[in-house]
């Protein structure tokens, strides 16, 4: 018990978890991810909540924290921890990096509602560690200038959003036909409020505000 609660819940981006190695170990040894020379076996993380699936005996949150989505998964009588979190939710967690079948993945100890401002505030905690602005091959020069792109049309697409959203989501074509920019512009906007946190997609073709 002791070694267990040495452990530190490592504040990581998802994106931190998926792209480095996972190392298994033998005996009562933790499995562990090897992140910037330090063996990670437990995680404190913040996201979004896009998708939840609950079988009864496994339940599964798909979670996107807008470095990379991953699954967090609890089982059996554990199940009950997240009755209460809905798509849309931003959660913070205390798990364990885990793999099956190729595929990285969080299995829950904690997890906890919180505003959705704490996704925007971890993630400036993070950003110089671990150089969020390089995320999928991204520079700081494409950032900065998708930046001065939202700032112009992004409140206009939240207002949109907002507007035309029913309940399930606003549809993607309606406020792309609405926002009278082409459509590949459109397009960039939309996937930039969805990279800040701003938005996310509840289905194929609809966007929702987070918050």
């Amino acid at each position: 018990m002791e070694s267990k609660q040495r452990q530190v819940a490592y504040k990581v981006p998802i994106s931190a978890i998926l792209n480095n190695p996972y190392i298994e170990q033998e005996g009562w040894n933790p499995n562990y991810v090897q992140v910037n020379g330090r063996q990670i076996s437990r995680i404190n993380l913040v996201a979004t909540v896009i998708d939840k699936q609950n079988t009864g005996s496994l339940a599964t949150l798909v979670l996107d924290d807008s470095t990379g989505v991953i699954q967090a998964r609890l089982f059996n009588e554990d199940v009950k921890k997240i009755e209460n979190i809905s798509v849309g939710d931003t959660i913070l967690i205390i798990g364990r990096p885990r793999k099956f079948n190729d595929q990285k993945f969080i299995t829950i100890e904690i997890s906890k509602k919180i505003d959705s401002v704490w996704a925007k505030i971890r993630k400036i905690e993070l950003q110089k560690e671990f150089d969020l602005y390089s995320q999928n091959g991204e520079d700081k020069k494409e950032v900065q200038e998708s930046k001065q792109h939202l700032n112009q049309y992004g409140v206009k697409f939240l207002e949109l959003i907002k507007e035309n959203d029913n309940g399930s989501g606003a549809d993607v074509d309606k406020i792309i036909s609405s926002s009278n920019l082409k459509e590949e512009e459109a397009q960039e906007v939309l996937t930039e409020l969805i990279k800040l946190g701003e938005i996310y997609e509840p289905r194929p073709n609809k966007v929702r505000i987070l918050g």
